[in-house]
């Protein structure tokens, strides 16, 4: 009979710092990207600046209050929240929450959230909605492997 054993690489009281770490890099990188990158284009990559005041794709401009206390309510509902979830599940969480904070920070300071990517000529984006859609596919396998 084998006995298999669980290797675990990280202490769990270590992984939240891992994870506090990531999240501060992840809004520090789209913070520099916002504030240095130049607009310019190769092939169908494009970096131009736009201030999106709406929710995704512009829809909903100018609720800027709205946004703020809806990005307040998903931080505080992570914090709550993030210890119910495995480690994937919690990772994908601490994408979303920096994504969510990046773009938080935008609005209470520009009152719009400043988008710099488009490619092939899609909508423009930035760096803390990728943040937002890579935290949502890991947070939707993680309830999946669940079952």
């Amino acid at each position: 009979m084998k006995v298999k054993k669980e290797v675990k690489l990280i202490k769990e009281e270590d992984y939240y710092e891992y994870l506090f770490l990531l999240f501060a890099v992840i809004i520090f990188i789209d913070r520099i990207g916002k504030t240095f990158l130049q607009d310019g284009c190769f092939l169908s990559f494009c970096i131009k600046r736009a201030m999106n005041s709406g929710a995704a794709f512009g829809i909903f401009p100018g609720m800027t209050w709205f946004f703020i206390a809806v990005a307040v309510l998903i931080l505080a509902s992570i914090v709550m929240f993030i210890g119910e979830f495995n480690k994937l599940g919690r990772l994908g969480l601490v994408f979303i929450a920096a994504g969510t904070a990046a773009n938080l920070i935008d609005r209470i300071f520009f009152s719009a959230v400043i988008d710099l990517f488009s490619v092939f000529g899609s909508s423009s984006f930035n760096l803390a909605d990728l943040s937002n859609l890579a935290g949502a596919i890991l947070l939707v396998v993680s309830l999946l492997k669940k079952k």
